[in-house]
């Protein structure tokens, strides 16, 4: 009994200690993040998962370089660092993790993976937390190395299905490609009356078609 106490204790400490931070970060990179993180929550709070990685591809989005270059350095590590206590909380772990620990696996999530948009992101925690990706100690201590790890592994299957939608959208325009040339084509007809030209007008090459099988025939007859 004492210690689930303690537990929710914690567990209040540090959900005041985020909505201060939380504060703190709409202050720091303005009030259009505070959209950004409505589009991109926790877990807990999505309405829909991201089942696959090929659909967090598709959805596209901003990489995390490039949402520090469009808000502020730091605004794309303090979203992934929420989404780790998201994922660490909802594993029982946080109370073996240290807040050095959660920062430091969102810096170098960050460092080492900037080309990641927020879906595919979150596709990997939905996915770790699931236990496609190894499994998370969550004793006394908890290696940060694991959810490294696993996100290591996770590229491999991300990288093909990033391949897989790029060969998806090259096939799915150059069919459209095909579809609008068709309806653009017209006939030789189509074209004469078009260019003005009038009925019995023959291409050069039908000329020389022409003039060449009246030759041959010529020479026949001779």
């Amino acid at each position: 009994m004492e210690q689930q106490d303690n537990n929710q204790t914690s567990l209040t400490r540090l959900q005041t200690s985020l909505q201060t931070e939380y504060n703190t970060a709409v202050q720091k990179f303005g009030s259009e993040y505070v959209d950004f993180l409505k589009q991109y929550p926790t877990l807990r709070k999505r309405d829909e998962v991201i089942n696959t990685a090929y659909e967090a591809v598709r959805k596209g989005g901003m990489s995390l370089v490039q949402i520090d270059n469009h808000f502020a350095k730091g605004a794309s590590e303090w979203w992934i660092k929420v989404m780790l206590i998201d994922l660490l909380t909802f594993l029982g772990a946080m109370d073996s993790v240290t807040s050095y620990q959660v920062k430091g696996i969102a810096a170098r999530i960050r460092q080492e993976y900037y080309h990641l948009t927020p879906s595919e992101l979150t596709h990997f925690f939905y996915s770790f937390s699931m236990g496609d990706y190894g499994k998370l100690y969550a004793g006394r201590t908890v290696n940060p190395q694991d959810i490294l790890i696993g996100l290591k592994e996770y590229m491999y299957h991300l990288y093909e299905q990033r391949a897989q939608y790029d060969s998806d959208q090259r096939k799915i325009k150059q069919e459209q490609e095909l579809e609008q040339s068709k309806r653009e084509a017209v006939d030789f007809e189509e074209y004469k009356r078009i260019k003005g030209l009038p009925k019995d007008y023959k291409t050069p090459h039908e000329k020389v078609k022409e003039y060449i099988k009246k030759h041959q025939q010529e020479s026949k007859r001779k």
